[in-house]
């Protein structure tokens, strides 16, 4: 289904001013056509697996963590470090650091690969970059709308599949609030995503390592129990710099940038129309539901859209990641 484990034949870090800088790796033939893989969050990155799903003879790979999180921020960072990084991060620096590391590579043009929050960034970095994209292929589609949001974040989407995470969740919510001194807040049912996010915001910026650690565990701890029909362990404190990067900056970059939580993505397509695109997508994705691919889809001229009944959310769903390989393995260049 996937390829064999490979490792990387080069991995750097890309300074990138106001003390920030970002990790990249290469895989590969250094001489055949590039590819560049945008992982999911944000605040994620890209793992060990994200190599395998590609003909190594076929493709030069780059893979990167995004601006603040995984290998592109400190391993121990202090406060002062996650504010100054939380100043300088936007999508809009976020797309630019992209094209800042393939003109460092000195690639031309390449093919992207992006799944959930990495179409967001695939999207976005093709309409401010359309002549650097030769052409795409997105997993779980994800454009940062109000209504995308609302549907991770409040009682009206994801919660009504998984109401006893959903209650699990909102445990830690109310025990963050009483941490940070915030009153009782609204009643469940009244409960909007702004105010489920500006809780976290605060709490995984707190002073106090403890409130930290347990506003990682429940932000992981949702993410984890909606992502596959094959069922994902449970998230743990050994998870915290994973699940507090990704918390932080989700939280940071919907309650703050003017790009997402808007139409802003739709309003660009037509930048994008004729792109190449292929979209795999799970039937069953309860993370990034099937709509918004559908929308793209009928947006797009030139668009294929896979849809596969046996997966969820994740790249690693068994047919999810056999549908993406293939895809992959059957591009001519």
């Amino acid at each position: 289904m996937l390829y064999p484990p490979t490792e990387p034949y080069h991995h750097a870090y890309l300074d990138r001013g106001e003390g920030g800088r970002i990790y990249f790796e290469e895989c590969g033939n250094v001489h055949a056509e590039p590819i560049v893989m945008l992982h999911g969050g944000p605040g994620a990155g890209c793992s060990a697996m994200s190599r395998r799903f590609f003909d190594l003879k076929k493709y030069r790979v780059i893979l990167w963590d995004q601006r603040g999180g995984a290998r592109s921020s400190p391993s121990s960072p202090t406060r002062e470090q996650r504010q100054k990084m939380l100043k300088h991060l936007s999508f809009s620096s976020m797309i630019e650091d992209m094209e800042a590391l393939r003109a460092h590579l000195k690639i031309e043009q390449w093919s992207i690969f992006g799944g959930s929050w990495g179409t967001t960034m695939a999207l976005g970095y093709a309409q401010a970059h359309p002549l650097r994209v030769k052409r795409m292929l997105l997993r779980g589609v994800f454009t940062a709308t109000p209504s995308e949001i609302n549907w991770l974040y409040s009682p009206h989407g994801a919660a009504q599949i998984f109401p006893k995470e959903w209650d699990a969740f909102l445990e830690h919510l109310q025990a963050l609030r009483e941490a940070c001194h915030l009153g009782a807040g609204p009643e469940k049912a009244a409960l909007k995503w702004q105010d489920i996010l500006q809780v976290f915001d605060l709490a995984l910026r707190h002073e106090e390592r403890q409130i930290q650690e347990r506003a990682a565990l429940a932000w992981g701890g949702w993410e984890q129990s909606i992502m596959s029909l094959q069922g994902v362990p449970g998230t743990s404190v050994a998870d915290h710099k994973r699940n507090h990067d990704m918390g932080m900056i989700s939280c940071h970059l919907f309650l703050n940038d003017p790009v997402l939580n808007s139409n802003k993505l739709w309003e660009g397509m037509q930048a994008i129309e004729s792109l190449a695109c292929t979209i795999v997508q799970g039937q069953f994705d309860v993370v990034t539901p099937t709509q918004t691919a559908w929308r793209l889809s009928q947006t797009l001229k030139d668009c294929q859209l896979q849809l596969v009944r046996q997966a969820g959310h994740a790249s690693s769903d068994p047919e999810l990641a056999r549908a993406l390989v293939k895809v992959l393995d059957d591009w001519v260049f």
